[in-house]
C-alpha cells in the first residue's frame, strides 16, 4: 500500500513539473525573444499547463515532504530517490544542452563566424539565442539546485545503500558516459582540424565553425566527465565496500572497453586497407586523417579505462575479485580480436576460391584482399596477446589456474565460439548436401558449383580449426582440473552426519560418490534408522574420534546442538562436532519449533545439491556460496544480452562487407 502511495505521488509530482518547468521556460522565451514570436494558441496552452500544473505539482509534493518529515523510512525510499535523482537529470541533461548552445554562440560571436550551425532556433539572431538559452540555464539552474538541496537533507546523516545507492550510481555513471562521450567527440574533432593543417587536401566544413563547436563541446563535456567521474571515483575508493563490489560501474566501465576496441580494430582495419590497396595498385579512398583522429582518441580512451579496470581490481579487497576484473577484460577484448581474425581468414580464402574458380583478379577482388587482409592484421594481436596470457594463467598449477579454468567468464568466451563454429559446421554441411542433391536432381548446373562448394567446404574447415582448437582448450581445462581436484581430495576425509531416518545423509553420501568419485566417506547415523540408511561401518564409540579425524563435516545445523535432532546428539558428539578442526557445511534443516530467518524453505533434495555444491566450491579451493538457479528474468537477460553480444561482434562483418 505505501509503496503504491509513494509511486502515485512521485509519478505525479514529476510529470506535472517537468511540463510546467517547460511551459515556464516557453513563455519566458516568447516575452523576453524579439526574434521569436510564438501562435497565440502556444501562449493559451503554456499559460493553462501553468495554472493547471502547478498547484497539481504544489498538492504532490506538499504532500510528499509531510510524509518524508513523519518518518524517516519515507525519505529513504527507492522512490523518492528515484524521483530526486531522476528530476536532476531531468534538469541537468537539458542544462548541459542549453550551455553548449550559449558556448557556441558566444564562441562564433567571438570570432565573427557567420555560420548559426544546427538546431531548431537557428532562424534567431545570436543576441536572441544567447537569451533563448540563458532563460532555461536559469529556470533549470534554480530547480536543479532546489531538487539537489532536498536530497542533501534526505541524506544528512543516513548512508544511501541499497537501492537508493544503485539510483546514485546510474546517475553519476550516466552523465560521466555523456562527459566523456562529448569530450571523446571534441577531441576527434580538434585532431582531426590539427591533421588537415599539413597536406594538400582541405578539410571538409568551416574552421571556425568546426573549432567554435569543439571548443564547446570541451567546455561542457570535460566538467561534466570530471565532475561526475571523480564523483564515482570517490564513492569507488571510499569506506563503502557496496560501492567496489558494483555491478553497474563495471559494466560501465566494460561497455567503454568494448566500444573503444570495437572502434580501434574498425578503424585499424580501414587504415591498414588503405596501404594494402596502394600496395595492389588501387585507387585511394578517403583520407587516412579522417579514421586515424578516430582511432587515435579511441586508443586514449581504451587505455585510460583499462588502467581504472587493473586499479579497481587492485582496490577490489581479495584475489578472486581481482582475478574476475582482470579476467573479463582479458577475454572481451580477445573475443572482438578473433571475430576480427576469422572474417579476414574466411574473406581472403574467398577471394582465393574465386580465383581459382575463373574470376579474374581485377580491382574488385584486390580490394577485398585489402580489406580483408586488413583485419587479419587488425585481429590478430588484439586476440593473441590477451587470449596468450589469459591461456598461460589457465595452464598454472595452483589455486589461481584453477580459478582461471574454472571461471563461467572462460567458459562463455570458449562455448560461444565453440556454438559459433558448430552453427557454420552445421550451415555449410547442409549447403553442401543440397548443392550437391540439387546436381544430381538436376535442379542445377554446373556452372560456379566449384566456387559455391568451394566458400562452403572452406568455411566449415575454417569454423573446424575453431571447434578443435576452443575444443582441446576445454578438455585440457577439464583434465588440469581433474587433476588438481585429485591432488587436494587425496587427504580429505568426509564425515556425513545424520539422524532420524537418514534421507538427508544417505542422499548426500549417493551423490558425493556420484559427481565426486575417489573421496573418503564416513558414513555416521545417530540414530538406528539412520545408521541403517546410510550403511554405516564405525562402531558407536568410534564416532567421536572420526569426526576429529575428519576434514569436513556434513550435517544437520542440530549435530552441534546438545539433544539435537530430537535428542539423537549427546554431548560428547556435539563436543566433537564443535572442537573438531574440519570444516563444517551444516544444513538449515527445520525442526519442532525452530526456524531459519532469511532462509528460504527447501526440500531434503534441494539442500543435498546446495551440499554437493558447497563441497565442489571447498574443493576448487572457493568461498562457499550459495547457488541461485535462474529466474525467468535472469534468463530473459541473458538471452537478451547474448543477442546483443552477437550483433556488436557482427559489427565488423558488417562494415567490411558494406565496402564491397
Amino acid at each position: 500500500m505505501i509503496t503504491v502511495r509513494r509511486w502515485y505521488i512521485f509519478l505525479v509530482s514529476a510529470i506535472s513539473l517537468q511540463a510546467v518547468t517547460w511551459a515556464i521556460i516557453a513563455l519566458l522565451r516568447n516575452l523576453l525573444t524579439q526574434g521569436f514570436s510564438a501562435p497565440v494558441e502556444a501562449t493559451a496552452f503554456q499559460i493553462a499547463v501553468v495554472v493547471i500544473g502547478l498547484p497539481v505539482f504544489l498538492v504532490h509534493w506538499l504532500w510528499a515532504q509531510n510524509l518524508a518529515r513523519q518518518t524517516v523510512d519515507e525519505r529513504q525510499s527507492a522512490v523518492r530517490r528515484l524521483y530526486l535523482y531522476g528530476m536532476l537529470a531531468g534538469f541537468l541533461g537539458p542544462f548541459a544542452a542549453n550551455t553548449y548552445t550559449l558556448v557556441v554562440t558566444l564562441l562564433r560571436l567571438l570570432v565573427n563566424d557567420p555560420n548559426p550551425g544546427r538546431g531548431f532556433f537557428t532562424f534567431l539572431s545570436p543576441g536572441d539565442m544567447i537569451i533563448h538559452a540563458l532563460l532555461a540555464l536559469v529556470v533549470l539552474g534554480l530547480l536543479w539546485f532546489y531538487h539537489h538541496w532536498i536530497l542533501a537533507q534526505d541524506t544528512q546523516n543516513v548512508p544511501q545503500t541499497g537501492n537508493p545507492a544503485l539510483v546514485r550510481r546510474l546517475y553519476i555513471l550516466v552523465f560521466s558516459a555523456v562527459g566523456v562521450t562529448m569530450t571523446s567527440m571534441a577531441l576527434v574533432e580538434l585532431l582531426r582540424w590539427l591533421m588537415y593543417q599539413f597536406g594538400e587536401a582541405a578539410i571538409g566544413g568551416s574552421t571556425t565553425t568546426i573549432l567554435t563547436a569543439a571548443t564547446a563541446r570541451l567546455a561542457v563535456g570535460i566538467p561534466l566527465w570530471l565532475i561526475f567521474w571523480r564523483w564515482a571515483q570517490r564513492l569507488f575508493t571510499g569506506p563503502s565496500a557496496e560501492e567496489r563490489s558494483s555491478v553497474l560501474r563495471k559494466v560501465y566501465l566494460y561497455l567503454i572497453v568494448l566500444i573503444t576496441v570495437l572502434g580501434f580494430v574498425s578503424l585499424a582495419t580501414t587504415i591498414l586497407a588503405g596501404f594494402l590497396r596502394r600496395l595492389l595498385d588501387l585507387p585511394s579512398s578517403g583520407d587516412i586523417r579522417d579514421p586515424l583522429s578516430i582511432m587515435l582518441v579511441m586508443a586514449v580512451m581504451w587505455v585510460y579505462h583499462a588502467i581504472v579496470l587493473r586499479d579497481d581490481a587492485a582496490l577490489a579487497g581479495h584475489a578472486p575479485r581481482q582475478a574476475g576484473v582482470r579476467r573479463i577484460y582479458l577475454y572481451l577484448v580477445a573475443a572482438i580480436g578473433l571475430a576480427a581474425l576469422l572474417v579476414g581468414v574466411s574473406g581472403d580464402i574467398s577471394v582465393l576460391i574465386r580465383a581459382l574458380a575463373g574470376t579474374p583478379f581485377g580491382s574488385a577482388l584486390r580490394e577485398q584482399v585489402a580489406w580483408f587482409s586488413a583485419a587479419i592484421i587488425a585481429g590478430l594481436p588484439v586476440w593473441l596477446l590477451p587470449f596468450r596470457k589469459a591461456e598461460l594463467i589457465a595452464e598454472a598449477a595452483g589455486a589461481e589456474g584453477d580459478a582461471e579454468r574454472r571461471s563461467i567468464v572462460r567458459k562463455i568466451y570458449l562455448y560461444f565460439y565453440l556454438f559459433v563454429a558448430t552453427m557454420t559446421v552445421l550451415g555449410g554441411a547442409v549447403f553442401i548436401v543440397f548443392q550437391l542433391l540439387n546436381l544430381v536432381l538436376g535442379g542445377r548446373t554446373s556452372t560456379d558449383l566449384f566456387s559455391d562448394l568451394g566458400h562452403a567446404i572452406a568455411f566449415s574447415l575454417i569454423a573446424v580449426g575453431v571447434l578443435i582448437y576452443h575444443g582441446l582448450a576445454l578438455r585440457g581445462d577439464g583434465k588440469l582440473n581433474e587433476q588438481e581436484q585429485a591432488a587436494r581430495l587425496a587427504d580429505w576425509r568426509i564425515a556425513v552426519v545424520d539422524a532420524g531416518e537418514g534421507k538427508f545423509g544417505r542422499t548426500t553420501l549417493d551423490q558425493l560418490r556420484q559427481e565426486i568419485p575417489g573421496l573418503t566417506l564416513d558414513p555416521i547415523g545417530l540414530t538406528e534408522q539412520a545408521a541403517d540408511a546410510m550403511g554405516m561401518q564405525i562402531p558407536q564409540n568410534a564416532i567421536a574420534m572420526h569426526l576429529a579425524e575428519a576434514k569436513l563435516i556434513i550435517g544437520p545445523w542440530d549435530i552441534a546442538v546438545v539433544n539435537g535432532a530430537e535428542g539423537a546428539v549427546t554431548a560428547e558428539i556435539a563436543k566433537a562436532v564443535i572442537s573438531s578442526s574440519a570444516r563444517k557445511l551444516l544444513a538449515p534443516i527445520r525442526g519442532n519449533g525452530w526456524e531459519w530467518v532469511g532462509v528460504e524453505r527447501r526440500d531434503t533434495e534441494a539442500l543435498v545439491q546446495q551440499t554437493i555444491h558447497a563441497v565442489k566450491q571447498l574443493a576448487a579451493g572457493e568461498e562457499v556460496e550459495p547457488a541461485h538457479p535462474l529466474g525467468w528474468g535472469a534468463i530473459i537477460g541473458i538471452v537478451i544480452g547474448a543477442l546483443i553480444l552477437l550483433w556488436l561482434l557482427a559489427i565488423p562483418v558488417i562494415f567490411l562487407f558494406s565496402n564491397f
